[in-house]
């Protein structure tokens, strides 16, 4: 798996997910709009995940689990703790990845990446409660009811399909429990994720 595709899981992972309330039975219509406010308005600071990476590279599929957080405006966090420690962290225009394993620490700027910085634009637009400029990134398409929806992100033109076919995110009411990121040479990983004190 390359350096970008574990950023965007990293970001995908710290994005919508974090979002913990719950929609009021007397809400509107299920819109994405409505979605992106619950997701604004009560995030949980930290959840557990457990993701499974798909790839032709690997003989078989990779289990990982670790820790997600979120500190708001701009800090985004995805620590794994097994099978092996990494740490992935994005504040401001700066991304670092560091490895025990590989013995490295790596920075890199968005601005020397644009697809990236269009990536996590479109998550910080999220946190805000901004739907359009989520929707200016990607073909934002949801489905489903509040009890158990689809939430499905196709980048808009070439840049960001260089990184990501797309991404699909499930859950129920206000809460996002799986998300899928395939990318356009077929690798793919799921996440799911888990609430409350990690075992």
């Amino acid at each position: 798996m390359t350096f970008g595709k574990r950023l965007i899981s990293a970001i995908a992972g710290t994005g919508l997910v974090l979002g913990a309330s719950l929609v009021d039975a007397s809400s509107p219509e299920w819109t994405v709009d409505l979605l992106v406010r619950l997701l604004k308005d009560q995030r949980e600071p930290s959840v557990a995940f457990e993701e499974v990476t798909y790839s032709s590279v690997l003989t078989e599929p990779l289990k990982s689990r670790g820790l997600l957080r979120f500190t708001p405006p701009s800090t985004m966090e995805k620590v794994i703790t097994d099978p092996f420690r990494e740490r992935y962290v994005i504040e401001g225009d700066q991304v670092t990845f560091e490895s025990e394993r590989k013995q490295m620490k790596r920075t890199i700027s968005l601005e020397d990446v644009p697809a990236l910085r269009s990536f996590v634009d479109a998550f910080l637009a999220t946190f805000t409660g901004d739907a359009s400029t989520l929707q200016k990134a990607y073909e934002v398409t949801i489905g489903g009811t509040r009890g158990k929806w689809t939430l499905l992100l196709r980048p808009r033109g070439t840049t960001g399909g260089s990184l990501v076919d797309y991404i699909l995110f499930t859950g129920s009411e206000g809460r996002v429990g799986r998300i899928a990121i395939r990318s356009p040479d077929g690798d793919r990983s799921v996440m799911t994720l888990h609430r409350g004190a990690m075992r």
